[in-house]
């Protein structure tokens, strides 16, 4: 026969309390290993030859569109310049040589041609008279029409403002009214404003503003401006080699920063 053999109350172990549930555990997939890229010195080449052309090319760029945008907002294409008044005591303002050393370059007739330039001279006349005269001719000819006679010629602007060497003549020198000459290869004269047009060409041209009688003491308003048919596809040239320039800089670059892809 089997006895039960109690225990006592104070032997028996102290309740345990229940654990509560731990968050559930997630499995970190591991990182895939693909292929690296790595950078040769070709792939760094290729970066510093991209910047160095980038900017260049985005120059192109902003300099053909600015001539595009210049020649359709310029007026009837002339690019107009305002200087100050120009004056003399003497019976003319004269620009000798317009050309000046270009027209020694053997390239230059070649050059003059492919930029077909107009020019376009403007003058009011601010003197005792209003007749206001103009003319272009040939340097020798306006030389030795002056020859005698006191005159100020125009060597350079500084600022809009001319810039003259003084000729000075016999006291008593005077010349014959311009409008009366034939050696003019362009002249205008009269009142008010008065504008002379001139197809550009080769040779040593001088242009002359004066009093329409020929009288001492010119004083005008001058305007000149600029216009040539070439203007135009040299800006559209411009923004077609910058843009290409763009292209090429920007993947290279992008090329040498992605550098070579490696097992």
């Amino acid at each position: 026969m089997t006895n039960a053999i109690d225990t006592p109350h104070d032997q028996l172990p102290p309740p345990t309390a229940p654990v509560p549930p731990g968050p559930p555990t997630v499995s970190v997939p591991p990182t895939p290993t693909g292929p690296q890229r790595q950078r040769t010195g070709w792939h760094i080449a290729a970066i510093i030859v991209g910047c160095l052309m980038l900017v260049p090319a985005v120059g192109m760029v902003a300099g053909g569109t600015a001539l595009t945008v210049a020649t359709s907002v310029a007026d009837d294409g002339y690019f107009d310049a305002t200087f100050d008044r120009v004056e003399s005591s003497g019976v003319a303002v004269a620009s000798v040589d317009l050309w000046d050393e270009a027209a020694q370059d053997e390239d230059w007739p070649w050059v003059l041609d492919w930029l077909d330039l107009d020019i376009r001279i403007r003058a009011d006349g601010a003197a005792t008279t209003d007749d206001v005269f103009i003319g272009i001719a040939r340097t020798d000819d306006v030389e030795a029409y002056l020859a005698d006679a006191s005159f100020d010629e125009v060597t350079d602007f500084v600022d809009r403002r001319p810039v003259y060497t003084r000729h000075d003549g016999a006291a008593d020198a005077v010349v014959p009214a311009p409008v009366d000459q034939t050696f003019w290869t362009e002249q205008v004269a009269g009142p008010g404003e008065q504008q002379l047009d001139w197809v550009a060409r080769n040779g040593n041209w001088s242009v002359v503003v004066m009093n329409a009688d020929g009288a001492p003491g010119v004083a005008a308003d001058v305007t000149i401006g600029v216009h040539s048919d070439a203007v135009l596809p040299i800006g559209i040239v411009l923004i077609v080699l910058g843009g290409i320039g763009t292209i090429v800089s920007v993947g290279l670059i992008v090329i040498g920063a992605r550098g070579r892809r490696t097992a």
